[in-house]
């Protein structure tokens, strides 16, 4: 069911875009590369939720899924200590501006 709901939701986004990117290229507006490029963000989503949809129903499909999926490997753990170091850092140098500036407005 959820596979479904992408599908619509992505292939309608797609859809869209592509269609503003038209009427954008027709007017001569500079927009239409981006929607254009919105439409190719939304797009290949859509065209990897198609395939993955229907590849038990066709054996082309199915080649392609394989492909694309790759050979599943074992997970292992990778730690991410300095991602969370980062974090930590970007939120105190968060909390810090606004106690600064809270502490300027006060005076």
């Amino acid at each position: 069911m959820g596979i479904w709901i992408g599908i619509i939701v992505f292939g309608l986004c797609s859809g869209f875009s592509f269609y503003m990117a038209h009427l954008a290229y027709r007017n001569n507006d500079n927009s239409a590369f981006l929607f254009a490029s919105f439409g190719l963000f939304f797009g290949i989503p859509f065209l990897i939720s198609v395939i993955k949809a229907f590849s038990k129903r066709s054996a082309l499909l199915k080649r392609m899924d394989e492909r694309i999926s790759g050979k599943p490997e074992p997970i292992r753990f990778v730690p991410h200590w300095f991602m969370m170091t980062a974090i930590i850092i970007t939120g105190l140098v968060i909390l810090v501006s606004i106690a600064v500036s809270i502490v300027r407005t006060l005076r």
